[in-house]
């Protein structure tokens, strides 16, 4: 009897090991910021209009970064060092579907069909469906690591950690049209249609420190202007106030007049941030050393709420309540 207790309770146990967890779930009518955590391993999920955790998944996944799908229920979750991705649905907090993929993605971009999804270690761009097919794949130069849209030229943009390069994919054709220098290591790109123009920004390499965000044409990739933000300008964010640039390196959140890239306002902020993002009136930032969330009102430009999270805030997405 104890020899078949034993063998139940081991297909018990191998049968629930195997099962997807489910979390708590996320409403639809809720306005929220997900948070990842890279150092737990976890999602973090806080209600926007109250300030307050909603809950934390524990994914014990090396996830770093998460793609919210057009339909505005269902996350992508993906790192560098998974050979997976997993898609979840977040009114239900189940697992949807996941695929394999070829370790190295560093980024997802969403478009209305599909998903781009970068490949540093390849040096490829795949085009897939929301389930994981693969309709394309585009050959870049070496290292890309993020990847931005710009609809208003029908492109998308390559950010190339190493050797310092951009690269342009034309939509149509699907192939690189052209190839430019920029700052080494950088590590991502913001596209403002208003004025034609990139900025991009990174960690600088060796021992030589970003101080410096680059502004390119998006027409032809020319460098225009280079705008001093110290020190490594990794993120960005445009309101109609102006354009916002977060360096980790210094804690401080620039505020740039859009036409003449002149400073407006500056803010020491958090401690080793990692991410922003901009949730209706406010700007959102991830305080990486500090394990917090911070709230920064556009308009006054002031500090309004902190949120404690996980441990590690590496990167930040908001998703708006259905409706509004």
């Amino acid at each position: 009897m104890r020899v078949r207790f034993f063998f139940w309770l081991m297909i018990v146990m191998l049968l629930t090991s195997c099962t997807p967890r489910t979390y708590t779930p996320i409403k639809r009518d809720e306005a929220v910021i997900g948070v990842v955590n890279i150092k737990e391993q976890s999602l973090s999920f806080i209600d926007y209009n109250t300030k307050q955790v909603i809950t934390t998944w524990q994914v014990k996944k090396p996830i770093t970064k998460v793609a919210l799908l057009p339909d505005g229920d269902t996350i992508v979750l993906f790192g560098q060092d998974m050979d997976e991705m997993i898609a979840y649905t977040l009114s239900t907090g189940r697992e949807a579907k996941r695929w394999s993929v070829e370790k190295g993605v560093t980024d997802v971009l969403v478009t209305e069909r599909d998903l781009l999804v970068v490949n540093e270690k390849k040096g490829t761009v795949s085009i897939m469906t929301f389930d994981g097919k693969v309709k394309d794949v585009i050959a870049t130069p070496p290292s890309p690591f993020s990847v931005i849209e710009d609809d208003k030229h029908d492109q998308w943009i390559i950010i190339h950690f190493k050797n310092g390069a951009i690269s342009f994919i034309d939509k149509t054709t699907k192939r690189v049209t052209r190839t430019v220098d920029t700052l080494d290591s950088a590590v991502s790109g913001f596209v403002v249609p208003e004025t034609n123009e990139l900025w991009v920004g990174g960690h600088g390499s060796g021992a030589t420190i970003q101080q410096e965000a680059y502004v390119h044409s998006l027409v032809d990739g020319r460098l225009i202007t280079r705008v001093k933000a110290e020190t490594m300008p990794i993120q960005f964010a445009q309101t109609n106030e102006a354009i916002y640039v977060l360096c980790h390196g210094s804690n401080m959140l620039y505020a740039f007049d859009r036409n003449t890239k002149r400073l407006i306002r500056e803010l020491n902020i958090g401690a080793n941030p990692f991410a922003m993002t901009k949730a209706k009136n406010d700007l959102v930032i991830a305080s990486y050393d500090s394990n917090e969330l911070l709230f920064v009102d556009e308009k006054t430009f002031k500090q309004t709420n902190t949120v404690s999270v996980g441990h590690g805030p590496f990167y930040i997405f908001f998703r708006d309540a259905k409706g509004e």
